[in-house]
């Protein structure tokens, strides 16, 4: 049972929840990085929360179906299509052995996830399946590749209602809750963090965000290198925010002004350059209760 890469793309990877338990040892936490989309398209067919799927990226894959089983497509609008025929997304579907999946040019949003039913059965390193290209964790899908998935001849899956099918061209605000450096920053330096419009520069991958406007003056002394977790929001010595993604470093020495709260970080995830963004502080215990409704519902744990 597998999918064959008829045409490899600009980047697709083999990717689940992630590498939560290597951070000791210097590796990144890796995974989806739209967390929305990736659990929605594994509840759909009712897999395992921490299933593999595959995260496009701006479209241009090609696979063939190598038998019959039961797919779903969510996150970006890429132009997704079978057989040549624009196929439904954010739904179960059956497709059938020797169908063509294909992924266009990217309408709406940056990445699609395809999750198949029973999940894709790609080796496992360092407890996960994800591909982390900057640490030589795996590979990203090629031409020829053969996709294995595990299978279920199980024909349930299950619907999502409209209201949770995310806009992807809205400009975004960023939840954001302190570090214990927050309060380094004079009250000028937070005023113009939090009273400006960034914009979603280029600079934009699966490492890190960086936003451009108008700069915090911050002083050129030089810092320890420390710990630093996903969705962290550095200050850079141009005074201008980067904001650290799954596949980040796990160390860091610029000062940081808080961390993004997980589920926007989905958002941020599909937004393109020249996305207009803001920041606005989030209570502990807000997140704390926002974040267990959504793993309670997906039945997320570790």
């Amino acid at each position: 049972m597998s999918f064959k890469v008829i045409k490899s793309s600009f980047l697709s990877t083999v990717q689940d929840y992630g590498r939560l338990n290597h951070g000791e040892h210097g590796m990144s936490q890796s995974g989806v990085m739209d967390e929305h989309a990736y659990a929605w398209a594994n509840h759909l067919l009712n897999n395992h929360f921490n299933d593999a799927v595959i995260e496009i990226t701006f479209g241009g894959l090609q696979l063939e179906a190598q038998t019959d089983t039961f797919i779903a497509v969510t996150g970006a609008d890429l132009d997704f299509k079978i057989n040549d025929e624009t196929a439904q997304m954010w739904h179960g579907l059956q497709i059938h052995k020797g169908d063509v999946l294909s992924w266009g040019n990217p309408k709406i949003g940056v990445r699609a996830y395809l999750a198949v039913k029973g999940g894709f059965d790609t080796p496992v390193l360092f407890d996960s399946r994800s591909v982390n290209l900057r640490e030589h964790i795996g590979a990203k899908l090629a031409e020829g590749d053969e996709l294995s998935y595990k299978g279920f001849n199980e024909t349930t899956y299950r619907f999502i209602p409209p209201q949770y099918i995310p806009n992807y061209n809205q400009d975004i605000t960023l939840r954001l809750l302190p570090t214990y450096q927050f309060n380094e920053f004079s009250i000028n330096q937070r005023d113009l963090f939090f009273n400006q419009n960034y914009t979603v520069t280029n600079a934009n991958d699966r490492t890190g965000c960086r936003l451009s406007g108008a700069p915090i003056s911050i002083k050129k002394e030089r810092m320890i290198s420390e710990g630093i977790s996903y969705g962290c929001v550095e200050i850079a010595t141009d005074g201008l925010p980067i904001i650290l993604l799954k596949d980040a470093p796990s160390i860091g020495g610029y000062p940081k002004i808080g961390t993004v709260f997980s589920l926007d970080l989905a958002r941020l995830a599909q937004r393109q350059p020249n996305t207009k963004l803001r920041f606005e502080l989030m209570n502990i215990h807000e997140a704390q209760k926002q974040r267990k409704k959504f793993n309670e519902f997906f039945e997320i744990s570790f």
